[in-house]
């Protein structure tokens, strides 16, 4: 069926009216309301005709672009790819800055964690873990928020100086243009809840070597549900020793990362581990209770899921064989979500308001 959408003064139309509508059709009507529909082509040419080669190289270059928005661009910049390209940034980053300020006060309690670790250099190698949330795990799972969290964290890893951090005070990650462009390709709220960052200390003594792993990220590489950064310092026993990490120090420092992720802690070292009220009952609870729960919340106490006894003796074992010195200076696990509280939820005509309006 036709659906016309005609605008005349008269509701009747005279003898062979003709009404030209907005898709280049001329209609003619006449007294009998019959239709005829004749296609009218223009002799008018479009000023550029784009480049169906430069199509897909700006689809290529850039996820998620549209065909239509390909064209598009080409058009507006007369088949120039580079000014192409920076022509699709700028439309991305102004519908995203629309939309972002649309969707801002929606919950995003799901998400990713990224682990970025850098080049193994003289005094060691840095690291930088973030947690991405968004709205749904559905679009966790899309190729585009992934590529985003490891985008995110590796900027992390090179645009923040300093000793170890943990915050979300960067502000050039947290208004960084690719989250706002990635929010208008995929129309959820997306925000950077936390990130640490491991550096290296001036003057340090020896070798720091950080290890990064991620667990639950499809197979995607630095991206997952949970994620690791683990610290060691390799200081040589011996003076004037070079530290050249070897392979049993480098399989530890992976080893420990996984260990990690597999078995969450709330201190690296005893001293270091307040014991809650309820577990040490005063100071009067049993000691071997008190130690079972040390076994298990204590890093270097913990059983090494790899086996070879606990942390603290895998540790000790491969430091001795190497002549070092060997102490994990930090231990970060996170999981996406952790310690968010999801609000209630609003009536059901009230989510369908909130949807129309954020279209």
């Amino acid at each position: 069926m036709l659906r016309l959408s005609i605008l005349a003064r008269s509701s009747a139309l005279s003898t062979n009216t003709f009404v030209r509508n907005s898709t280049q059709r001329i209609i003619v009507a006449n007294a009998a309301n019959s239709f005829n529909v004749r296609r009218h082509s223009s002799t008018t040419a479009p000023a550029v005709k784009p480049n169906i080669k430069l199509i897909a190289e700006i689809r290529k270059a850039m996820e998620g672009v549209s065909m239509l928005k390909a064209k598009e661009a080409l058009i507006q910049t007369n088949n120039d790819l580079e000014k192409a390209l920076e022509w699709v940034r700028e439309d991305e980053q102004k519908a995203g800055i629309k939309k972002a300020e649309k969707l801002k006060d929606r919950q995003a309690l799901e998400g990713l964690v990224g682990v970025v670790v850098g080049e193994l250099g003289t005094s060691g190698n840095r690291g930088a873990i973030v947690e991405i949330n968004c709205e749904t795990d559905f679009v966790s799972r899309n190729d585009l928020f992934k590529s985003l969290v490891s985008q995110i964290a590796s900027t992390a890893l090179l645009v923040v100086d300093g000793p170890a951090k943990q915050s979300a005070e960067t502000e050039g990650l947290v208004h960084d243009e690719s989250i706002t462009r990635t929010i208008a390709k995929l129309g959820e709220n997306i925000s950077l809840r936390r990130c640490a960052i491991v550096n290296i200390p001036e003057n340090q003594r020896g070798l720091v070597l950080t290890g990064g792993a991620t667990h639950g990220g499809d197979k995607h590489p630095n991206v997952g549900k949970v994620g690791a950064l683990s610290v060691l310092t390799l200081v040589p026993k011996k003076s004037g020793t070079k530290v050249v990490p070897s392979t049993g120090v480098t399989t530890l420092s992976r080893q420990l990362t996984r260990h990690v992720i597999a078995s969450p802690s709330v201190s690296i070292h005893q001293e270091d581990c307040k014991i809650p009220l309820e577990i040490s009952n005063g100071g009067h609870a049993p000691p071997e209770e008190v130690d079972a729960w040390l076994d298990e919340r204590v890093l270097m106490r913990q059983p090494f899921v790899f086996g070879g006894g606990k942390v603290e003796q895998v540790i000790a074992k491969i430091a001795k064989e190497d002549a070092l010195r060997i102490k994990v200076m930090n231990a970060l696990r996170w999981e996406r979500g952790e310690g968010m509280v999801k609000a209630e939820s609003p009536d059901f005509a009230e989510e369908v308001r909130r949807q129309i309006e954020n279209k």
